[in-house]
């Protein structure tokens, strides 16, 4: 059994995976990546689902990139728990779990998450075989730089930064732009859980004492402080 956290945006969620299927999701209330929410969320889900912490084999948590509270919070809550479970932790991409969410064909994938200051962190992928393969490293750009860097072809966009660059899309794209709207679109617990899965029987596993979120790019406080 796999717990997963996803906290990186502001649509959490918290999640049991076993045997690559989701078995029971629980979204945490919209901008509310506190702390005690997602404690409060673990021991709900754990008590619906008949669940004790020794039935968990690791914990899956979405590393980045994305808000940096979110971020923080998602990480201390799977370095709590690893360590009070003695169980081992991985660390999931936030937008290669977004990018698994969408239809398996042969189209670009591009994720895209608001990162404010005019920016969106985004990444590119592409369907092959079973799995996700990655175009492009995380990136922390503008929209128009980021529509600079696009294939040509069809493109499938993700996740919530598309509302910021929208025009901008359609106006490049055109017709060759996929969006997918509502929840689909978002960041999921239950993503993070399926590779974080496939992640640990590949035994890519981190540990909980040294292992940080990958904010991409530096905070609001270390870019003042010229960090």
């Amino acid at each position: 059994m796999i717990l997963a956290l996803e906290t990186a945006t502001p649509y959490g969620s918290v999640a049991l995976v076993a045997g690559g299927a989701v078995v029971r999701e629980t979204v945490l209330p919209a901008g509310r990546q506190a702390s005690e929410t997602v404690l409060s969320a673990v021991s709900d889900l754990f008590g619906e689902c008949g669940v004790s912490p020794g039935d968990v084999s690791c914990v899956a948590v979405s590393a980045g990139p994305g808000s940096f509270t979110g971020l923080r919070v998602g990480m201390a809550a799977a370095k709590g728990y690893c360590f009070g479970w003695k169980s081992p932790l991985v660390l999931v991409p936030t937008l290669e779990a977004l990018a698994f969410r969408t239809p398996e064909d042969k189209r670009v994938v591009c994720t895209v998450l608001d990162a404010r200051k005019k920016e969106v962190y985004a990444a590119l992928f592409r369907w092959e075989g079973n799995g996700l393969m990655r175009l492009s490293s995380d990136m922390a750009l503008s929209p128009e730089a980021l529509l600079d860097r696009l294939p040509g072809g069809g493109i499938v966009f993700c996740g919530d930064g598309l509302d910021a660059c929208r025009e901008k899309v359609l106006a490049r794209l055109g017709g060759r732009a996929v969006p997918i709207e509502g929840p689909a679109g978002l960041p999921s617990a239950g993503a993070v859980g399926i590779l974080g899965e496939r992640a640990f029987q590949g035994g890519n596993v981190s540990d909980p004492r040294s292992a940080v979120p990958a904010y991409i790019r530096p905070s609001e406080a270390e870019f003042r402080s010229g960090r």
